[in-house]
């Protein structure tokens, strides 16, 4: 039996040659690299928003040559959280509304069942049937919702103060198909209108839909989980990933309560819906888990034209309230953001995951239960995630390969 010490920061290993061979032999042959892997999220790239999946090891050469010099590692020395994408400027500006058509009865399915829960928490919270024109807005300081006053001050202390701070008219193209709306208007009408969402609405709507989509995530590694130690055989790679998707869901509830103060009606609320979602993805996805997988990968289509209209809201001057405001510390510590970065970037950030996770989980549905995870050692690159819904089968598998290393940029 060979001697093995766990330490919290890494797994060494000191192995005798043959030793080490035998071991080598009793890995897949992917991982079957010039070092030892034991630890399979350490990024080649640090700062890149893809990773490569590396094994830790003890020889100093290796680590060196690995290890770049830079100034923000993707994830901070000391940091418990999972490992999960930072992004370039270029990277959160390639994200694109995509959606993947319904092929088989499965995939119409989770499209309804989207369908029908959208549109009946579309009603509950008066959500805006946002259209592609808007009538002009007239600025006015009166017009603006309150912030909460933690981040009130914050805001006027970072903020220059713009036109729709002074009152003054913002700047906006009059549209020529209304709907019989007036060519301006002001932003308090348009609200009161229902035309638009401001930071309140948009809020309420971040918290709760938030503290749902971090369930699925954690249901499916749980089933995977409980799957692998029934059948005492591996899992192919799909635990970690659900993980990670799990709590970068829940990094997004986090981030959004350091703007939201939710009152005991809204927990309430949470409350009741994690209690009947939980059971019911859970009864879902042990029946149907490539259905449960297509259901998620459409919610998250939602969630990236969700976080879109904010995005162009507040470029438009529909949400002046949240222009200016400074990205919270704990923002800027997950993605690695800038010291000057604004809620905007937090915003485009969370939008760049919310397209990952799509990608992810269209990529699951089109695999059997039993493939590989393609994501399992190497993520692909942020513009593949962005711009595409995911990898059909074929794909996935060639990915999990590594036949084609210009895959990423084919398809992205």
């Amino acid at each position: 039996m060979l001697p093995l010490q766990l330490a919290t920061a890494s797994v060494r290993l000191e192995l005798g040659q043959a030793s080490r061979s035998a071991l080598l032999r009793s890995y897949p042959s992917s991982l079957a690299t010039a070092s030892i892997v034991m630890h399979p999220y350490a990024p080649l790239h640090p700062s890149s928003s893809g990773r490569t999946r590396l094994l830790h090891t003890t020889r100093p050469s290796l680590q060196q040559a690995v290890k770049p010099q830079q100034t923000k590692p993707q994830h901070p020395e000391g940091s418990y959280l999972l490992f999960h994408p930072v992004y370039t400027p270029e990277d959160l500006d390639s994200v694109r509304v995509t959606y993947r058509d319904a092929k088989t009865l499965g995939d119409r399915i989770a499209g309804g069942m989207v369908k029908v829960m959208r549109t009946i928490f579309d009603l509950a919270t008066r959500y805006p049937s946002h259209r592609k024109q808007f009538p002009a807005i007239k600025g006015s300081g009166d017009a603006r919702v309150a912030l909460p006053a933690h981040l009130s001050q914050q805001s006027a202390t970072a903020a220059t103060k713009d036109d729709a701070v002074k009152g003054k008219p913002i700047a906006s193209q009059p549209s020529t198909d209304l709907d019989g709306l007036p060519a301006e208007m002001t932003l308090e009408d348009m609200r009161k209108k229902g035309l638009t969402f401001g930071p309140d609405g948009w809020l309420t709507r971040i918290v709760f839909l938030e503290s749902i989509a971090g369930v699925p995530g954690m249901v499916a590694a749980t089933c995977r989980h409980l799957q692998s130690l029934r059948l005492m055989k591996r899992d192919k790679g799909w635990i970690h990933t659900m993980l990670e998707d799990a709590e970068n869901e829940r990094l997004h509830l986090i981030t959004a309560l350091t703007l939201a103060k939710p009152g005991r009606f809204m927990r309430f609320m949470v409350i009741l819906a994690q209690g009947v979602f939980y059971p019911f993805f859970f009864t879902f996805y042990l029946l149907a888990p490539r259905v449960a997988h297509r259901f998620v990968g459409v919610l998250e289509e939602e969630a990236v034209l969700t976080y879109t209209r904010i995005l162009e809201d507040i470029q438009a001057g529909r949400l002046p309230e949240w222009e200016n405001v400074p990205a919270p510390e704990v923002a800027k510590e997950y993605w690695q953001l800038g010291d000057e970065s604004k809620l905007v970037d937090v915003i485009k950030a969370i939008r760049a995951d919310e397209a990952t996770h799509r990608h992810i989980n269209h990529t699951f549905a089109s695999l059997e239960t039993d493939d590989p995870n393609p994501f399992a050692y190497r993520d692909p690159p942020p513009r593949m995630r962005g711009e595409n819904y995911g990898l059909e089968r074929d794909e996935a598998l060639e990915w999990a390969k590594g036949e084609s290393k210009e895959q990423g940029e084919r398809i992205g």
